[in-house]
Formats: C-alpha cells, sequence, structure tokens
C-alpha cells in the first residue's frame, strides 16, 4: 500500500474522533510525505499490527507546516522487521524523533536504512553519533547508513 502524508493527515483526524480501522492483511506500507510532516506515522502505524515492511518516502513538494503529533506510543510495533527511510538525514529533530520513535518501539526490528544528507557533510559525524545513540528495543537490529 502506498499512503501519502495528506491522506495520514486525514485519518490522524479521524482517530481523534473514532477508533481507526485494524488493517490485519496490510504487510508492506510506503509513506508518501511532502515536507517533514512524518509526526503523524505512528497513529496509523498503530492500525497496521502485521506491517513487517515501511518504506518512507518524500516528495520535493513543500506542504503547510504546523502539526506536531508525534507523541509516546499507545502500543509496541510488535511485527515491523524492515524500515527505509529515503528522505536523507540532515539530524533535524522531527526526523530524528522518527528514528529514534521506531528505534525504541519496534519489538523485532531487524534493519533500519537511512541515508545521510550530502550537503551536511561536515556535520556527519554529529548525526552518526545521535543516531548510534539511540536506544533499540530490538537486539537485533541492524542500521545501515547509505
Amino acid at each position: 500500500m502506498i499512503i501519502a502524508s495528506s491522506t495520514l493527515e486525514v485519518v490522524y483526524d479521524y482517530s481523534r474522533c473514532e477508533s481507526l480501522l485494524i488493517f490485519c492483511k496490510l504487510s508492506s506500507l510506503k509513506v508518501e510525505f511532502y515536507g517533514y510532516r512524518w509526526e503523524m506515522l505512528p497513529v496509523f502505524l498503530e492500525s497496521c499490527p502485521n506491517l513487517k515492511s515501511l518504506v518512507v518516502g518524500s516528495a520535493t513538494h513543500r506542504e503547510k507546516e504546523g502539526i506536531n503529533i508525534l507523541s509516546e506510543p499507545r502500543s509496541f510495533l510488535t511485527s515491523l522487521e524492515y524500515v527505509k527511510i529515503e528522505r536523507p538525514l540532515k539530524g533535524e529533530a522531527k526526523e530524528m524523533k522518527l528514528v529514534a520513535y521506531l528505534l525504541e518501539n519496534s519489538t523485532v526490528l531487524k534493519k533500519l536504512t537511512v541515508r545521510l544528507d550530502d550537503s551536511r557533510k561536515n556535520e556527519e559525524s554529529f548525526v552518526l553519533k545521535e543516531l548510534f545513540t539511540i536506544p533499540k528495543l530490538s537486539s537485533s537490529c541492524q542500521v545501515v547508513v547509505l
């Protein structure tokens, strides 16, 4: 399944009024984001109890800013095994919070793949240091930096 951030925003708004449907058969998800609107993702992930693979993509169009929803999870991500974040990481707070959320709440995560932003080469060691100090719930998780 491929879902856009605008759809996630509607899902999030709905979740504040009603319980979300559970997507039991969803095992692979690609989420396309405009800008850094990743904050709504955890609410949707909690409705995907059998999700094994997640790709977080991005597009070049910028959306409006201002939504800050990334909060403590209501439940752990018990089936997520593989995550790939396609947008190059710059070390910004929102993106590192998403990475931390995935590492700290995925019980069986095997591999998290990220890329670093080429324009931040002088800050690369800072981003790497922060990335590798995030605690991982899954002891077998491998963090791959491209």
